[in-house]
């Protein structure tokens, strides 16, 4: 659903607030476009010498309540197209935020995050306007138009006809101006997300900028993106600064031929004095929406622009939804996850990161993947877990392809601790609650227990209650480490992948903690990743990868004596420890 259809429905659910709004308008202009014809009575009356005070009180009397009844009809309707605007943007964000968070990674990663934020704000804003104030002055503004013209076409068709000469000129500027408009927006709603995502940087980057005394740096990033989105605008007011001279001079050109022609004519006895103030008022209030029309026209390009950059979100396909032709699987201790000549490519990538791997993971069984960076360790978890989709025909969990697999049983099966902890600005019984919202407070000292924090956790002030700040500031990079892997072993997921979610942590813990994990998993299947062979010398299986292929597999003797990459790896840790053994036994606060 695009963003016009989102406003159609709007349109439709609320039709009666629509409606509302519409006839309030046309009435208050029904009721406004008729003063002039009093004001006409009155000229005439007075200019025949026909006036008494009764006659010309009636007249003032009923123009008084002519603008009571407009402004009483344009309290009414002004609030009502506004609050669907407000109604629209709702709806549109709610939608858009909908969208954002079931987005493929894939889709998101090639998505700055800045630009995502300065379309749910800026574009939507605009669309906003455009729904509820835009509307409502487009509305108002053509209803003056048409009624105004069918009054002085009632009044004399020839001194319409006359005042409509310099307003041959209108339809040619509004056109070059309108393509104008939509090219400055353009402009300024990228520079607007260059600006926003250059914010959200430097502000999760704030304390590497401060350590490296980056401020100045920054300062001038800033101030260089802060100018473009500057100028932009500034071209915008300049397209738009000409346009309001040139409607006004062509408005009051309609003026003077008003005045000039229609005085002749009333000379000549073709029309009255009354005519004449009347068809003049009139064309003052054609200038109103003359003038405005580039107003509208600027909206109009600004909320243009904005439901496309919108709508290249909302038409992004997402991940697979549940349907009832999805399969389930009811696993046991003889499953098996199996991985069949997988190859797979990221999007915009030319080099496959896995290639052609072969795996069969028994259930019951530690397994571990060891390898040099960027040999696809990651990659495969991430496909297990169809944070990327894979290829079908790759992966079978007892024997059903997992395409083919609710996406919802796959991740309620796979429980996946990254490298990268997160952990959101609440208390610490709040963040574990995400995996399992009905844990006691047993289970989850039991999960910190099992990610070897339980003893720092107990020795903070409110303990569970402790609110982590942004980010989790106040607690280290190794404490955020192992409170998302206390926050993963609570779901108590039948699959464990671990994607060397302790590498926060000093060595001796990390291997401890690892092979506490796997005891006190039994039974359960257990997939890790670590960039330190020997914390996973333990496991049932280990399987050494290389340039996205298995170069080697067994357990930690064979392949010391079998596998050279395996065995460089090891002595790169031990010669490591050696060299620095203090390296990663303590652990960065705040990092």
């Amino acid at each position: 659903m695009n963003t016009i259809a989102i406003i159609a429905k709007d349109a439709r659910r609320y039709w009666w607030l629509v409606a509302g709004g519409l006839t309030a308008i046309l009435c208050l202009e029904l009721l406004a476009l008729y003063s002039p014809q009093l004001v006409k009575q009155a000229i005439d009356m007075l200019a025949a010498g026909q006036a008494d005070p009764r006659g010309l009180g009636r007249i003032a009397g009923a123009i008084v309540a002519l603008a009571l009844g407009v402004a009483v009809l344009r309290a009414l309707g002004r609030p009502s197209m506004l609050a669907f605007g407000r109604i629209v943007e709702r709806d549109l964000r709610e939608r858009f935020f909908s969208r954002i968070i079931r987005l493929p990674q894939a889709t998101l990663d090639r998505v700055p995050t800045g630009d995502i934020m300065a379309r749910s704000t800026y574009d939507i804003d605009n669309v906003r306007l455009a729904a509820g104030y835009g509307w409502q002055a487009a509305v108002n503004s053509t209803l003056t138009l048409v009624l105004a013209l069918a009054y002085m076409i009632w009044m004399s068709p020839v001194l319409t006809l006359l005042a409509a000469v310099p307003m041959a000129a209108i339809p040619w500027l509004t056109r070059r101006q309108s393509t104008r408009f939509h090219r400055c927006h353009k402009s300024i709603q990228e520079s607007f997300s260059s600006l926003t995502e250059e914010s959200r940087d430097s502000l999760n980057a704030i304390r590497l900028i401060k350590v490296f005394d980056l401020t100045a740096l920054k300062d001038r990033q800033f101030e260089r993106l802060a100018r473009r989105h500057l100028d932009n605008n500034m071209e915008l007011a300049r397209v738009s600064a000409l346009y309001l001279p040139v409607m006004t001079l062509v408005t009051n050109l309609s003026q003077a031929v008003v005045w000039g022609c229609g005085g002749a004519m009333a000379v000549t006895g073709m029309l009255t004095a009354g005519d004449i103030v009347a068809f003049s008022a009139y064309m003052a209030m054609l200038r109103t929406p003359l003038v405005y029309s580039g107003y509208l026209i600027n909206l109009y390009q600004r909320a243009k622009s904005s439901c496309n950059r919108v709508d290249g979100l909302l038409n992004k396909p997402v991940e697979p939804s549940n349907s009832p032709s999805d399969k389930t699987v009811a696993l046991s201790s003889s499953s098996k996850l199996e991985i069949r000549d997988l190859t797979f490519t990221y999007p915009g990538e030319s080099q496959p990161a896995l290639k052609n791997l072969g795996l069969e993971l028994c259930f019951g069984a530690t397994t571990a993947i060891v390898g040099p960076v960027g040999s696809g360790k990651s990659t495969l978890l991430q496909l297990l877990a169809r944070i990327h989709e894979p290829p079908e025909g790759t992966i079978f969990l007892d024997g059903t392809d997992i395409t083919e697999i609710s996406l919802k049983q796959v991740r309620a099966c796979m429980g996946t601790a990254v490298q990268d902890p997160f952990v959101f600005s609440d208390s610490i019984r709040e963040n574990l609650l995400l995996a399992r919202p009905d844990a006691s407070d047993e289970d989850l000292w039991r999960a910190i227990a099992a990610a070897g924090l339980n003893d720092e956790i107990r020795a903070l002030p409110q303990q569970l209650d402790t609110i982590l700040g942004e980010k989790g500031h106040t607690l280290s990079g190794g404490q955020r480490a192992r409170l998302c892997l206390a926050r993963t072993l609570l779901a108590e997921s039948p699959v464990l992948l671990l994607d060397d979610p302790l590498s926060a942590v000093d060595t001796k813990a990390e291997a401890g903690i690892l092979e506490a994990l796997s005891r006190l998993r039994g039974g359960l299947t257990n997939l890790m990743v670590s960039h330190r062979p020997l914390s996973i010398s333990f496991s049932d299986h280990i399987v050494v990868m290389d340039e996205g292929r298995i170069e080697s597999e067994g357990r930690h003797e064979a392949l010391i004596d079998e596998s050279d990459l395996y065995r460089r790896l090891v002595l790169t840790q031990q010669l490591a420890a050696k060299v620095n053994p203090n390296f990663s036994s303590s652990e960065q606060k705040g990092e």
